[in-house]
């Protein structure tokens, strides 16, 4: 059969389709990562993050049908777990899972029903996924404790659950025959081996010797201590992007998200980055318009982005989720919301540029991922920098150092001194 896959949301989600590709190929059927008329059957990967995010998902049965009419239609992830009501009458959708159980779906390729189970206890186990040649994901836990009162994922994810370390290395040595860079996946990286009485540090020393760049992807606050980052100074794949999730910098709102820490614990954490890894970048998520949030405490979250100075931010504007804690206060006005959103905004970009330009003139190393328009390729640094070179003989999946030479389109332009 031929086999499309559409994949919304996470790198968790990516990571799970990449699993489900993999199986179904070693077992003969021919996979496709774009829609196309002839398909025989679809794979979605859902969201549920954001209204809208859930609103997107079931707006994409709409769009598989009218692109590939004929193919059976596989859904999995947040937002069916969160209500598979939305998909079980949409036309040729025959199996429906939710976030557990995605592996049942590659031997129910003749079934039709709904399998939505609430999430184990345990790390579930799934097969390796395809190999990218230039980054892969690498899921190494699932679920969340935090129960923040804005999000849903704790009662749709289930509980922290951490996967084992010798599965982790075992697969991370594997991908890193093909992959140049392994980015560590999860929905609460920070709380990795909390379950298993294993320390993080153990992780980060057995994946120093990996033959391919090792970037964590979304951290926690409470993960930054001295040892943790002695130890990723010690490991000489690693890539120094710390996208340290704040939410708001106010510690009025932050409390009432229920996120754990004030503004000066979480810029102490900043600084404690920067002065470990001065050529480091550290972006962050912000929440805009919780429902408590006053002018006030926006004024006084514009002044912690300021100190903290991140090279690039996440804004979000708040969304309500039904069943969450924030759900029940009164909303924000939503052009309050909107003014909020664009000067959070103008901030973001006036920081962005000015770490970029802070990379002029610097040598960095870059993994070329895709060709653009130009006779130019893209790709990025260790720092998460998005930088151009000239294409010339390279290819996706090289590894260059290249010199920054100006701002250029979206990023940076280099000038490549060498080849890896």
């Amino acid at each position: 059969m031929k086999i499309g896959f559409l994949t919304l949301g996470c790198k968790v989600n990516q990571y799970e389709a990449d699993s489900l590709a993999q199986t179904l190929s070693g077992m003969g059927h021919e996979i496709c990562e774009e829609l196309q008329s002839d398909l025989d059957m679809v794979f979605l990967s859902t969201c549920a993050v954001t209204n809208e995010a859930e609103r997107k998902s079931r707006q994409m049965i709409s769009k598989i049908n009218k692109i590939c009419p004929k193919a059976k239609i596989f859904v999995c992830g947040c937002a069916s777990q969160n209500d598979s009501k939305h998909f079980e009458d949409k036309k040729n959708v025959c199996v429906i899972v939710g976030t557990s159980g995605k592996e049942w779906l590659t031997k129910m390729l003749d079934e039709s029903g709904c399998y939505v189970v609430d999430a184990p206890y345990d790390y579930e186990e799934m097969s390796a996924p395809k190999k990218h040649r230039t980054r892969s994901y690498l899921k190494i836990q699932d679920g969340c404790n935090n129960f923040c009162t804005y999000c849903l994922i704790p009662y749709i994810r289930g509980r922290s659950r951490s996967r084992k370390l010798e599965s982790i290395v075992v697969e991370a040595f594997n991908m890193a025959k093909q992959s140049k860079e392994i980015v560590l996946t999860g929905i609460d990286l920070s709380s990795w081996g909390e379950d298993l009485n294993c320390d993080i540090i153990s992780l980060i020393d057995s994946l120093k010797t990996i033959n391919a760049r090792i970037r964590f992807s979304s951290m926690e606050a409470k993960i930054i201590n001295n040892n943790f980052l002695k130890a990723l100074k010690e490991m000489p794949n690693f890539c120094p992007h710390f996208h340290l999730s704040m939410q708001s910098g106010a510690n009025k709102t932050l409390k009432d998200m229920n996120r754990k820490y004030t503004k000066e614990e979480y810029l102490k954490k900043v600084e404690m980055i920067h002065d470990a890894f001065p050529e480091g970048a550290v972006t962050t998520d912000l929440i805009v318009g919780f429902p408590t949030e006053t002018e006030e405490d926006f004024l006084e979250t514009l002044n912690t982005i300021k100190k903290a100075k991140f090279a690039d931010i996440h804004i979000f504007p708040y969304s309500k989720r039904n069943k969450t804690v924030a759900a029940r206060y009164k909303q924000i006005d939503g052009e309050v919301m909107q003014n909020r959103v664009e000067r959070a905004t103008k901030l973001k970009d006036e920081l962005h540029q000015e770490f970029l330009l802070s990379q002029i003139g610097t040598n960095q190393e870059v993994l070329l991922e895709q060709d653009v328009v130009g006779g130019y390729m893209v790709g990025h640094s260790r720092n998460f920098s998005k930088i151009y070179v000239e294409k010339q003989k390279l290819k996706s999946g090289d590894l260059v150092v290249a010199k920054v030479l100006r701002l250029f389109k979206d990023g940076l332009l280099a000038e490549v001194v060498q080849k890896i």
